[in-house]
């Protein structure tokens, strides 16, 4: 066959990017919350900056609405005359299809202000854009521009990911030597900023780079590393990332059964966490592992049970790349109708997206099927296309398996002197990407492997004697000491398991009493009465439909604050459910009604982060009823959620009279009483986490700012 590196150079590019796909869920409660949003009393700029954010937050799962909030963005500023609105909706529609036209119209924009990140943004973008067609050059000269910005600003967050970028980019170029040098930039300034998420992604593209050298004793080293800097910040979806990419290396080594229990444990990972993007991926490659065993029925089961899901998600990536599988399988069947059908499928896909080193491995496929059924001149025009785009892309494998499968295609249309010439061609590549050199360190890396593996196991087999061998020497003595040792730990231990127990009591009791109290200030009877009498005015005016929306809310709220109540953490993305829910329904009916905004920072994954319930609520209490209450317009209340460091930290803001103020009126009791409630929480949670957690409440020129560094865990 044509056929071998490159097919798995496509297949480990898709699992790389597992953890880049969104779940519709996380974006459809922002949506939601922002729809809300313009139903309420806003400017014709706040619009604009909703229908933006709306469109992007559908950019990764419906383009037909990015498109029709970008273009009501787009429409409503132009008479405004407010350019980033127009480019940051062209910037939108780029996310949902990555067309150059759309980063070029964003960028042209962006150049009329003197705004420095959307600059830096648009190049960006355009980057972006170049990388997913595989103009890698082109992608690291807009990578660079961005790089000098961002250096001028002094973001070293975005430095270090720039940098990053870059060496992706010169990587795929077969610059390896610049690959490394910008990865080690990257990883750099990530252990400076202790940036663990970084670090992760630094030693899975050091990998990544090792991968395509062929060094995969090294590539091997750096996936274990990512995967010990994940153990530290526990994502389910980074273990999945680094089984894949270490059950590839078992694979690449040729231990099909260890990569296979990679490949198995990382699929029950995904199955369990429900991870719908990365569960084909896992199937994927079981299916490539059981294709290279031999097993073609087990392969093209799994490979099929791939596809469906990816379809379904519309995960064009993974679906090229079962196109190409399949299309092999067939091959290896000599089923060449039935393989061409799904290797045509696969190059009109890549195709469509722009993926261009894909559709030069299928298109070498296509060509030794073609060649297989005696169809020379439809072989010739598929590798000669394949060549040509594989040279202007820097994709070398690619050419080399191309250029000898023309070999023999020259050979059998008779054209002796051009089979010659395309030999001389191949051998020229064979010799600079692989060449003997290549091929002896591949076999030395092989046998340190089976060496170092041998002598660990041979270690800890003299270790383990030795081990035994004192204990045999020692026993006697044991025997006595541990007597007397065993009695008076034991005696020991009945006193501090006495005392412990009494201590998680006395901090039980506690938790239960503060859950009970914060229970009574949530739902105070004022704000059931208040709601239900809200609720009643809209069915005796009629309208039914109200009603029955403010009816849900209310009742949903009311099983959230009891469900919520008993749970020591609930997911970020529950806390922003039903504070959402709290807030409309305190809306309801007021004379002066208020605006609220719930934000999660952008990369913050809500469904993935817990923390202890209710901890906003009694503030955001506060804010309506003693902060904007007195307000008779413009009265707003914002709530936000942001990881800074590793810390997870909650503001609530509101423009209203200031915290001094509000002690001062009539309710003066309730406040405190919140404050208290939240103090002893806090001191609580201290105890039993043994951590700190920060508090702070703060009186603005105009209203109050309330700080939590709030205790999380990774779900």
């Amino acid at each position: 066959m044509f056929l071998n590196i490159d097919k798995k150079i496509l297949l480990f590019t898709v699992f790389i990017y597992i953890n880049v796909f969104s779940t519709l869920a996380q974006s459809q409660v922002k949506i939601d919350s922002l729809l809300q949003l313009l139903k309420t009393e806003i400017t014709d700029k706040e619009k604009v900056d909703i229908y933006n954010s709306i469109a992007f937050q559908y950019s990764s799962t419906d383009s037909t609405k990015t498109f029709s909030y970008a273009n009501q963005a787009i429409n409503l500023s132009k008479q405004l005359n407010y350019i980033e609105g127009i480019s940051d909706a062209h910037y939108n529609i780029n996310q949902a299809i990555m067309k150059l036209e759309h980063s070029d119209k964003e960028f042209n924009i962006y150049q009329k202000t003197k705004y420095a990140n959307g600059r830096a943004k648009a190049y960006n973008d355009l980057a972006l854009t170049y990388k997913k067609k595989g103009e890698y050059a082109m992608a690291i000269e807009h990578f660079t521009k961005v790089l000098k910005i961002e250096d001028s600003l002094g973001n070293k967050k975005d430095i270090a990911f720039c940098y990053s970028n870059i060496g992706q980019a010169h990587a795929r170029l077969g610059n390896y030597t610049k690959a490394l040098d910008y990865n080690f930039k990257a990883l750099e300034l990530f252990k400076e900023l202790n940036n663990k998420n970084g670090l992760f992604t630094g030693y899975n593209n050091m990998g990544i780079i090792n991968v395509y050298q062929s060094n995969y004793s090294s590539a091997l080293e750096y996936f274990i590393k990512a995967s010990k800097i994940n153990d530290e910040i526990g994502s389910k979806r980074k273990t999945i990332v680094s089984l894949s990419n270490i059950g590839f290396i078992y694979e690449t080594l040729g231990d099909y059964d260890l990569a296979l229990e990679y490949y198995f444990k990382s699929l029950k990972i995904s199955e369990s966490t429900k991870n719908q993007s990365s569960i084909p991926v896992d199937y994927l490659n079981i299916g490539n592992i059981y294709f290279e065993q031999g097993d073609n029925t087990k392969a093209i089961a799994y490979s099929f049970k791939s596809l469906k899901i990816a379809k379904d998600l519309n995960i064009k990536g993974i679906m090229i790349s079962n196109y190409c599988l399949i299309g092999e399988i067939y091959l290896n069947q000599k089923k060449y109708k039935e393989a061409l059908k799904y290797l045509k499928n696969g190059l009109s896909l890549s195709q469509e997206i722009g993926e261009q080193s894909s559709s030069t491995i299928v298109m070498n496929t296509i060509g030794e099927i073609e060649f297989e059924l005696k169809n020379y001149q439809q072989a010739k025009e598929y590798l000669i296309k394949s060549i040509t785009i594989g040279q202007e892309i820097g994709f070398s494998t690619s050419v080399k398996s191309a250029l000898y499968g023309l070999v023999k295609v020259e050979k059998a249309l008779g054209n002796h002197k051009a089979a010659l010439e395309s030999y001389e061609r191949y051998h020229a590549i064979y010799d600079s990407i692989l060449g003997k050199e290549k091929s002896k360190q591949l076999s030395q890396l092989q046998v340190q492997y089976e060496t170092e593996k041998k002598e660990q196991e041979i270690k800890s087999l003299a270790q383990q004697a030795s081990i035994q061998s004192l204990e045999l020497k020692q026993a006697n003595f044991n025997k006595t000491i541990f007597g007397v040792i065993s009695v008076i730990l034991l005696l020991v231990g009945l006193v501090l398991y006495l005392v412990n127990r009494q201590k998680r009591l006395a901090l039980k009791q506690r938790a239960q009493d503060i859950e009970q109290n914060l229970l009574r200030v949530q739902m105070n009877p004022h704000f059931i009465f208040n709601a239900m009498t809200s609720i009643q005015d809209y069915m005796n005016q009629g309208d039914a439909k109200k009603a029955s929306l403010y009816l849900v809310k209310f009742s949903k709220l009311i099983r959230q604050v009891l469900d919520n109540s008993r749970s020591e953490f609930i997911s970020l993305d529950q806390e922003v459910n039903m504070l959402d829910n709290y807030l409309s329904i305190q809306n309801l009916k007021r004379d002066h009604p208020f605006t609220f905004k719930i934000e999660v920072e952008d990369g913050l994954i809500s469904e993935e982060i817990a923390i202890p319930p209710m901890f906003a609520q009694p503030f955001v209490e506060n804010a309506i009823e003693h902060g904007v209450t007195s307000l008779k317009e413009g009265a707003t209340i914002h709530i936000h959620f942001s990881m800074e460091g590793d810390h997870l930290v909650l503001k609530i803001l509101d423009n209203g009279s200031g915290i001094e103020e509000a002690m001062k009126i009539k309710r003066k009791d309730h406040v405190s009483h919140a404050i208290k409630i939240t103090e002893e929480r806090i001191d609580l949670y201290r105890k039993m986490r043994k951590k700190k957690i920060a508090f702070n409440i703060q009186d603005l020129s105009q209203g109050t700012q309330v700080t939590f560094n709030l205790p999380f865990q990774y779900l």
